[in-house]
């Protein structure tokens, strides 16, 4: 995915009420990581999240297994994260799979908003039927400079 806004996707070959079913339940795992994703939050439900070989992409490039997600901040975690969404955009590809846009405000105890950009995602539909991220990528739009995530990837994390 890139910088642009998803292309308009279809229902996949989907009915009406299998697509609705499938779109809240990408919504609730959308919300659920979250509200998970937050100062001291326990990175095991984070994982849960992710299929076993499930990754994230941060935004100084890294890609990391989503089971290593609590090797990012080092324990440098501020006294307060909060990630507030705003627009979600959701486009299936398969009955399967679909690609996903979340928008993003993120405050800390340090800066209130502390950074802003979205969350681009590839979740797949399991052999159990549960929704799970495949991919991650965070993109950073703005950050404060004098914030918590420019501490910890510095000024250059802003996507241009």
């Amino acid at each position: 995915m890139s910088n642009t806004a998803l292309p308009i996707g279809t229902s996949a070959g989907m009915d009406a009420m299998k697509e609705a079913a499938a779109r809240t339940l990408i919504l609730a795992l959308i919300h659920r990581y979250a509200s998970v994703a937050r100062e001291h939050g326990d990175r095991n439900d984070t994982t849960k999240l992710f299929h076993p070989d499930g990754t994230v992409r941060f935004p100084d490039g890294r890609d990391m297994p989503a089971s290593r997600l609590r090797e990012v901040t080092q324990g440098d975690t501020p006294k307060l994260l909060r990630h507030h969404l705003t627009t979600v955009d959701v486009q299936f590809v398969s009955p399967d799979e679909a690609h996903c846009q979340s928008y993003i405000i993120a405050c800390t105890d340090l800066k209130m908003p502390d950074h802003w950009g979205r969350w681009d995602d590839v979740v797949r539909r399991g052999g159990d039927e549960k929704w799970l991220f495949q991919e991650k990528v965070v993109v950073v739009d703005g950050l404060d400079p004098d914030g918590w995530l420019a501490g910890i990837f510095g000024r250059g994390a802003v996507d241009t």
